[in-house]
């Protein structure tokens, strides 16, 4: 017992030993990467590295005062959820922003918050080292519609549910609890004036409009299926103008291919959701969910961006037999063949796809997971949509790639993804802006000069 308890002391010691003299904190510190291979895109390149101001650098000149040996480990960008609504509840803050981190996510896009939750948060975030978010903050949408009537449920400390309960419909429709906060409500064109200053005064990254439904949208108003529906066309036409004369970006949520037909006709290119997302609810009739070849190459013409949001495909295949919800899982067998392939035909169309969950309590490995299930991309197709998902999210950066100049970014894995996609779960090392982020980073430093 004594003889452990010295040997401990002993590498305790070691370990201060080789950090005397030099600071601890990677911050301040050059570092040559060593003895990795390096994803490009195509492939796994050995290559050394040198990371100085948070930039990577190729040059076999470069000075350096400490040494990483990666022993032959692989090294990728970092990952982005594109479609989340996390970082939009405090009490779940230090839980969820851990989880990203293990899982390797560094960025994320808000799609809808709680401006107020914003103010709360925001000095967590967006610095160096730490995750990087953009917000939306509220979506817009028209009284009645999604997410008006889901935010008002809740806030009546309601279950979505009661929002098909023909007893407490009226109460949640006269709601404005979380109006001007998480949604704004814009039931016409001259609405939109009068809610235009406030919207653009909270400075968002971008804009979520909610188009659910659009050609249906008048007879589900008419019989009160609230959260079924969003902005009218007229409605949609003038943001996008508005938009273009702002220079700010659009994303658009869309429930059919109507709605994303009607979206294209309005130049919006990014996209929240693919038309029938997780196989539209329930038992749905998934041919009339497949988008048209014509439609398609539109689209790619218009170089759109999808994020397809498979993961609520497993949500979507429950049934409700009037007390309790079970998973039907012939019905989820069914939706996961028309979601592979629809993936595969946006692959064939050249789409660009992003990843994200679009949820508020759990991080990209969901939606990585279910995506792995459905089977429609290579392990080389899958890292590169996982890797490059950063640099839709912010595009005027050098990031979701580990090119000679770049910001150093990136994971460390224990194997090859290319051979086995679920090493992206074995992450042993994690850098931000050049800043290991692993507390036990000391176990890979080999060399203070």
């Amino acid at each position: 017992m004594i003889y452990f308890k010295n040997l401990i002391l002993l590498s305790l010691f070691i370990i201060m030993m080789v950090f005397a003299g030099c600071d601890s904190s990677t911050k301040s510190k050059t570092i040559k990467y060593s003895n990795g291979y390096v994803f490009n895109g195509v492939s796994f390149e050995e290559k050394s590295f040198v990371v100085k101001n948070g930039e990577l650098n190729y040059s076999l000149s470069a000075k350096f005062d400490t040494i990483v040996d990666l022993k032959n480990k692989y090294i990728i960008p970092a990952f982005g959820d594109a479609h989340t609504h996390n970082f939009d509840d405090v009490a779940k803050f230090d839980s969820i922003y851990k989880a990203y981190i293990d899982e390797g996510t560094f960025y994320v896009q808000v799609l809808t918050n709680h401006y107020s939750n914003y103010l709360r948060l925001k000095n967590s975030l967006n610095t160096t080292g730490k995750i990087e978010a953009k917000f939306a903050h509220g979506g817009i949408t028209s009284t009645g519609g999604h997410p008006h009537s889901l935010y008002e449920s809740q806030a009546l400390n309601y279950s979505w549910r009661a929002m098909l309960d023909p007893t407490k419909k009226d109460e949640i429709l006269s709601s404005k609890l979380k109006k001007d906060d998480a949604y704004y409500l814009i039931d016409s064109v001259s609405d939109i004036s009068k809610n235009w200053g406030e919207i653009m005064s909270k400075n968002p990254d971008f804009i979520k409009l909610y188009l659910s439904n659009i050609v249906d949208r008048d007879k589900n108003i008419e019989n009160n299926n609230i959260g079924s529906y969003g902005l009218s066309e007229d409605v949609l036409a003038k943001i996008a103008e508005l938009a273009q004369e702002n220079n700010i970006r659009l994303i658009a949520h869309i429930e059919t291919v109507s709605d994303f037909e009607i979206a294209l006709k309005h130049n919006i290119k990014y996209f929240a959701h693919m038309p029938g997302y997780g196989g539209g609810i329930g038992d749905t009739k998934l041919e009339e969910l497949v988008i048209p070849d014509s439609l398609l190459e539109k689209a790619a013409k218009n170089e759109i961006v999808i994020t397809p949001t498979v993961s609520f495909a497993k949500y979507y295949a429950y049934k409700w037999d009037g007390t309790n919800m079970s998973l039907d899982t012939l019905l989820l067998k069914k939706k996961y063949a028309f979601l592979r392939r629809q993936l595969i035909r946006f692959k064939e169309a050249n789409i660009t796809l992003t990843l994200g969950t679009d949820q508020g309590f759990t991080t990209l490995a969901e939606e990585i997971n279910d995506i792995k299930q459905i089977n429609a991309f290579s392990n080389l197709e899958l890292l590169n949509i996982l890797t490059t998902t950063p640099k839709i999210i912010f595009p005027d950066r050098k990031i979701g790639e580990l090119k000679n100049g770049y910001e150093a970014t990136f994971l460390v894995l224990n194997d090859n993804p290319l051979e086995n996609m679920n090493s992206i779960g074995g992450i042993i090392l994690r850098v931000k802006n050049g800043i290991i982020l692993d507390k036990n980073f000391q176990n890979v430093v080999q060399q203070c000069i």
